[in-house]
């Protein structure tokens, strides 16, 4: 049975550290609430840590800050108004669209340079992906994979195989070879880089408020009316 009073610290820490990193308006008491349910949600998890005489705190914290931190991602993003994937320099779509064109082009750094002329200076690849910087980027974040992402990447876009072949070559199903897909594609966007999540805060002013402030309202419609 878990000791709550003994959770406490931890739940106290988790929500201070993981607080400190997003903008003060949001109520760290509602992080500590989000950090109890998700307590009670993997109680068995959490009992399986506690019952470790080593590290047991260590570990349940940084359990605790990653739900902390999930949790404030998904407030921050509603807040301003942005989605969470925006954090990426390279959407999804754009990984995959980019993967296939690497792959079904032996010579792509020639298919690049022909699509633009010639090899422009790197810019915003979500806003304009046909580039031979975002082709290198991508191509690059591949080789670093873990080898059974890395070969169902290649089996997918070089060879064209389907999920059920991925699933035949690996020795898994067909369901576990999409699940590892998906993951060396939301692996190539993590290698690929976030960015800052100040840019989705900045108001007219460059301050950084919530949407639904007081202050952030006036300020608007201050602007509004000129």
């Amino acid at each position: 049975m878990l000791d709550y009073t003994a959770l406490t610290p931890a739940v106290e820490q988790a929500a201070r550290i993981t607080h400190s990193r997003f903008p003060d308006h949001h109520d760290i008491d509602d992080v500590k609430q989000t950090l109890w349910v998700w307590i009670m949600e993997n109680k068995g998890t959490v009992t399986r840590i506690c019952e470790d005489s080593e590290g047991t705190d260590t570990a349940l914290t940084e359990l605790l800050v990653k739900a902390a931190n999930s949790h404030l991602k998904a407030e921050d993003a509603a807040a301003y108004g942005y989605d969470e994937e925006d954090q990426y320099c390279y959407p999804l779509g754009l990984i995959k669209s980019i993967l296939e064109v690497v792959f079904r082009h032996e010579d792509w750094q020639s298919f690049a340079s022909a699509i633009d002329d010639m090899p422009r200076v790197k810019k915003d690849p979500s806003r304009g992906g046909n580039n031979l910087a975002s082709y290198a980027d991508v191509k690059s974040a591949v080789g670093k994979l873990p080898e059974e992402q890395y070969n169902t990447i290649v089996w997918r876009y070089k060879y064209q195989y389907t999920f059920q072949q991925i699933g035949q070559e690996s020795g898994i199903t067909k369901q576990g070879a999409e699940n590892r897909h998906r993951a060396a594609i939301s692996g190539l966007q993590q290698l690929l880089g976030k960015r800052d999540l100040a840019e989705f805060r900045s108001g007219y002013s460059g301050r950084t408020e919530a949407r639904n402030s007081v202050s952030g309202q006036a300020r608007v419609e201050r602007d509004y009316e000129g």
